[in-house]
């Protein structure tokens, strides 16, 4: 019997290279001192699309859909102003609040699923736009010894996000596939 492979992708503005070393030098300092390697298994990336499932046939049209996207908001600058957490279970760089960066993520959202709304839906949590550093294995107690390194460190980057990718778990690693730049 014959099963069709799917595989995860998510929808991302992806941090530029040297951005990306920086954030990864904070992932890797997590992975050292408390074991946390989640985060290392993607570039620095702010979410727009949430992680979804797409059976490998249809990874084209995906492709073809990040390639005709257009966003008819201005380039955001995204502004990163030191660490911040979701409970004790993740860690991350804040984003600024950013009104253009809402609502090109609204954008982007209203896109997809107009054409994959069969796989993507929306999203009912508030958008709340970071970078993480550690996530799906950081303990509650690890949380409270790594926050206090993390709670007084400043981190001030910015960056305008010209694009938008699409990445895909491969191997145990998220990967970028396809990207779009936009033009405004």
């Amino acid at each position: 019997m014959y099963v069709e492979s799917a595989y995860m992708y998510y929808i991302a503005i992806v941090c530029p290279g040297e951005l990306d070393q920086k954030i990864d030098l904070y992932k890797h300092w997590m992975k050292d001192h408390f074991g946390c390697q989640v985060a290392l298994k993607s570039p620095a990336h702010i979410t727009l699309i949430a992680p979804f499932w797409l059976k490998q046939k249809r990874e084209d049209e995906m492709v073809k859909a990040i390639s005709t996207f257009s966003a008819p908001v201005n380039k955001p600058k995204i502004l990163l102003d030191g660490f911040s957490h979701f409970g004790r279970r993740v860690i991350f760089v804040a984003v600024k609040e950013n009104p253009v960066l809402t609502e090109l993520r609204k954008i982007v959202e209203q896109y997809f699923i107009k054409l994959f709304g069969d796989i993507i839906k929306k999203e009912i949590r508030e958008f709340h736009p970071h970078i993480t550093i550690a996530n799906r294995d950081l303990s509650p107690s690890v949380f409270v010894k790594s926050w206090k390194y993390f709670s007084d460190k400043i981190f001030t980057e910015s960056f305008i996000a010209n694009d938008i990718s699409l990445l895909k778990l491969t191997d145990g690693k998220w990967t970028v596939i396809a990207t779009k730049e936009w033009s405004q």
